[in-house]
């Protein structure tokens, strides 16, 4: 995997919305740090060939190379140099590089955790690159973000500092692929100097871990064109939605992307090419951006509304392509391209794309009972919808992982996005809801569960939240929703419910949970479940449930509101405690794979 950074690169992706939730872009929700990262892959660009000259390098087998400093004094969290892997409460794996086994730099900041941490692993000597006008560092990284930064810092006196970002596109609690090729353009400050230092510097504090290995700077290639990359708006809003109903498309679309000259030498007539294909390959619409020029080490966008022919109901293709009169000697035309996908349809509603995204695009990583040390049970994840015309909704679709287990319980709801977004979140507030279910081994072997609400649900325009509770009777039988991470979206997208603190944390990316709008899908009626009984009724606040069978039964306890005030899984005979729970009358529902039973229980 080969990204490319530039200081300008930097700001702009943050102005157009490319940028991915991270420490310094999420806002407005705080973020809870996980146990498991699990990123499957990322859209991959080529790495520059063997024609390419290597002015220096370095594998870290010599750290002599190298000097540890910390700017954060007395502070004394410094990277080390060596073949550790990071050992935290949160320690992720050492980083896969071509030469680990030799060593590598290493600063484990979850294992630290000293605060403000501001400290860096620099060259020790200058190295010469006046012959050099145009330079790049290459390096082999593995990364996992939390609340930190990432920075290549470069200088031509080892005193003055020009600071380039990296990473700032990595999710919260995602991380890097492992390893990753970052190139970096540093001609601006070191190119054709007599003396050029870099230096690998970490800001934040008890995050998780950076790896960084085989360090080289390379030449400059005079004519490399990036497409960096692409987005397909469709609502008008920021976010981006994957899948869209027939009846919520509008009659434009904004798409763009973000471009970029890598190279030494001056493009002329650079345009970007937007085509969009159904799946006959058959051209739909068309978008471009031209530039007469474009300087060297410098980077632009294409922002363009277009007017939407008629859509039917298919899988759509958007090739954005960058090219100038120079292409034919681009040094890696394999980037010059960036694929996006969207689905229309009459079924669902969704703001994740998997299954869709071109191939070698998707990224992916999950959300669950075991995501967090303290959030097992009852905790929500959380997809936002702005529906921009009424649309009859059914019930929920959404993806769980392969580590899911059997006998989790799961229930899904709407929600309205103000009592959600409250001060104190009215998560008990629901305009729809399913029935607990517990997950079934071919649910598991599926990877989708489609649950209907009890009673289907218009929603107006305006924005609301579709929401998977979850059940694992803590951690028995734990359950976790896939994020896509493929498309970056707004910190409100994609929400996580801790039921322990009350909280509504900016966990998520794009949360695989769906509206169902076909009133033909969803799971089958289940049968009236026999030999339940519960005593003594009334009670005082411990009731007993006893059971014929031995079996995983899901027990849920609503009150006249509607609002579920308990649940919990059992495996056969066990007592409930709701003493806590105000004098008055409850349904106490009870259910297995197969059938389900609802009975009253009076508190006195």
């Amino acid at each position: 995997m080969k990204k490319i950074y530039t200081t300008a690169l930097a700001a702009l992706v943050a102005s157009t919305g490319v940028i991915a939730q991270s420490s310094s872009a999420t806002t407005g929700h705080p973020v809870k740090k996980e146990r498991f990262a699990r990123v499957s892959s990322e859209h991959q660009l080529p790495a520059y060939g063997a024609d390419r000259v290597t002015i220096w390098s370095s594998d870290f087998s010599d750290p002599s190379e190298w000097t540890i400093g910390n700017i954060s004094d007395p502070n004394n969290d410094n990277w080390v140099i060596g073949t550790a892997v990071p050992s935290g409460a949160f320690a992720i794996p050492g980083i896969m590089s071509t030469t680990a086994a030799n060593g590598f730099a290493l600063f484990d900041s979850d294992l630290l955790c000293g605060g403000t941490q501001n400290a860096y692993v620099q060259m020790a000597d200058p190295i010469d690159l006046s012959t050099y006008p145009g330079a790049v560092l290459q390096f082999e990284q593995y990364y996992r973000n939390f609340q930190g930064d990432c920075w290549v810092d470069v200088s031509n006196n080892g005193t003055d500092w020009t600071e380039y970002q990296v990473n700032a596109d990595v999710a919260v609690n995602a991380s890097t692929p492992n390893p990753e090729l970052i190139s970096v353009n540093i001609s601006a400050v070191a190119g054709g100097q007599a003396t050029a230092w870099v230096r690998f510097r970490y800001t934040g504090g008890c995050d998780y871990a950076w790896m960084v290995d085989d360090v080289a700077i390379i030449e400059l290639p005079e004519n490399d064109l990036i497409m960096n990359s692409a987005y397909l708006s469709h609502l008008g809003g920021a976010e981006e939605y994957c899948r869209i109903p027939t009846g919520q498309l509008v009659s434009t679309m904004s798409v763009g992307g973000v471009f970029e000259n890598f190279g030494s030498a001056e493009q002329t007539n650079v345009m970007v090419n937007m085509e969009v294909r159904n799946s006959a390959n058959t051209v739909v619409f068309t978008a471009s951006t031209t530039l007469a020029t474009m300087a060297g080490s410098t980077t632009a966008n294409m922002d363009e509304v277009v007017t939407l022919p008629t859509l039917d109901p298919d899988v759509y293709t958007a090739t954005f392509t960058v090219s100038s009169d120079q292409s034919a000697s681009d040094a890696t035309p394999a980037d010059n391209v960036y694929l996006r996908t969207f689905e229309v349809n009459d079924d669902l509603f969704s703001l994740d794309g998997v299954g869709n995204h071109p191939a070698g695009y998707e990224t992916l990583t999950s959300l669950g009972t075991a995501s967090f040390m303290d959030d097992t049970d009852g905790v929500i994840s959380l997809t936002q919808y702005n529906i921009s015309s009424d649309v009859m909704v059914y019930g929920i679709e959404f993806d769980i992982t392969a580590t899911s287990e059997a006998g989790a319980g799961v229930t899904v709801a709407l929600r309205d996005t103000a009592d959600v977004l409250a001060v104190t979140p009215a998560m008990t507030n629901l305009l729809a809801e399913s029935d607990i279910y517990a997950l079934t081994a071919a649910d598991i072997t599926a990877g989708i569960v489609q649950l209907q609400f009890i009673t289907p649900y218009l929603l107006n325009p305006g924005g609301y939240y579709a929401g998977v509770e979850m059940f694992s009777n803590v951690n028995t039988n734990d359950v976790a929703i896939i994020d896509d991470l493929t498309v970056p979206e707004p910190n409100n997208a994609s929400l996580f419910y801790s039921l322990t603190d009350n909280t509504v944390y900016g966990n998520g990316n794009a949360m695989a949970i769906r509206l169902i709008t076909d009133p033909t899908v969803g799971v089958r009626d289940l049968d009236e479940l026999t030999g339940v009984t519960l005593f003594p009724n009334p009670s005082n606040g411990l009731v007993r449930i006893n059971t014929e069978a031995f079996d995983v039964y899901t027990v849920e306890v609503i009150n006249t509101m509607g609002a579920t005030v308990q649940a919990t899984r059992i495996n056969g005979n066990a007592v409930l405690d709701l003493s806590n729970e105000a004098k008055g009358v409850y349904m106490v529902r009870i259910s297995n794979e197969k059938a389900a039973t609802v009975q009253r229980v009076t508190l006195y």
